[in-house]
């Protein structure tokens, strides 16, 4: 009987708080980010085959391995999140395909990789019969990349994947996350207001990450006064969003965009700069950079009956606009049999 695990796990956007959930300033200090995930999903799919042996087939770039056993596996750049998060879950020998699709590629500044390696550990443990909590989940998938991989990075995506929706995160000696019960006339404006847009162009953020550290490891009293400041915003946009204050949560927007560029010259570039100068020209309140910085999708904010108008400016610099809705599922794991969705 073929047995079917699949999982879906979303993206998300940072509205405030980006590096503080970087370490070592969140171990130090405390740190704190408000994000929401969104329509755009990493999908995992594991399917018992009748070969001998692990498959592994990644949709997005046209790659198939195949191992006879788990040690014949080797983190060697090629399909290393999904060898990696296989072999962290204690799978043993057997027969079994493992297939990834990302809606969005890694770099696009919407925490796709840590999507995925959401993803991997909730379909993976549903495979093996684990019942993790979703902090385990978001815990397990940040020990995957940060750990097993050394890939640089904070904690944030991670925990906004597994738990979705609008959420507060706070770290410290331990993490949190707060959701907000925002209400449905906020969601629903706040949609109308933001308009999302890929710049076309992947950045590693591990790279432009490196330099951060190294600054705030030095105590680099200019990009730790930034980046008090980018903590403080988080906790005046908790409060707008909860008072449905858009005008506000544009203006927070931008104050931390202009924090967040001064920290590092390489956040930023010409290009990037252009497209947020004509989305100021055209009236936006505010917007930032998704992600590390350096490329993929920025955020801009504006009144809605503007929004036709600014899309408008903006699409003259070449750059495409993504639709999109907001997720509340955050992971989802199921079975099927028989290709019967079993519970």
């Amino acid at each position: 009987m073929e047995k079917i695990i699949r999982s879906r796990s979303p993206l998300r956007i940072s509205f405030a708080g980006g590096g503080t959930d970087v370490p070592p300033y969140p171990d130090l200090y405390g740190g704190a980010v408000i994000s929401t995930t969104i329509d755009r999903y990493a999908y995992v799919t594991l399917k018992t085959n009748s070969h001998k042996g692990i498959r592994i087939i990644s949709q997005d770039y046209n790659l198939f391995e195949e191992f006879q056993k788990i040690s014949d596996m080797k983190i060697d750049g090629k399909t290393n999140l999904i060898k990696a998060a296989a072999i962290q879950a204690g799978l043993k020998n057997t027969n079994l395909d493992i297939i990834v699709h990302v809606d969005s590629p890694p770099g696009s500044g919407l925490g796709s990789s840590s999507a995925l390696a959401v993803g991997l550990v909730g379909c993976l443990s549903k495979y093996l019969n684990e019942h993790l909590t979703a902090y385990e989940i978001a815990e397990r998938a940040i020990e995957l990349e940060r750990k097993w991989l050394n890939i640089m990075g904070g904690y944030q995506d991670q925990y906004a994947s597994t738990f979705g929706g609008f959420n507060l995160i706070e770290f410290g000696k331990s993490v949190i996350v707060n959701p907000l019960r925002l209400r449905t006339e906020v969601l629903q404006e706040l949609l109308a207001s933001m308009i999302l847009v890929d710049t076309g162009k992947t950045r590693l953020s591990g790279n432009i990450l490196k330099h951060q550290i190294s600054k705030y490891e030095k105590k680099d009293s200019k990009t730790l006064e930034h980046l008090d400041e980018i903590k403080k915003l988080v906790y005046d946009l908790k409060d707008h969003l909860l008072r449905g204050n858009i005008l506000e949560v544009g203006h927070s927007l931008d104050m931390h965009w202009n924090h967040k560029r001064k920290i590092d010259k390489n956040i930023t570039n010409s290009r990037i700069d252009s497209i947020y100068k004509k989305a100021k020209e055209a009236g936006i309140f505010g917007g930032k950079l998704l992600g590390a910085g350096g490329g993929g999708h920025m955020l801009f904010l504006c009144e809605p009956d503007r929004k036709h108008e600014v899309i408008k400016a903006i699409k003259k610099t070449g750059i495409e606009i993504v639709k999109f809705n907001f997720d509340n599922d955050g992971l989802r794991t199921w079975m099927l049999e028989d290709q019967r969705v079993v519970y």
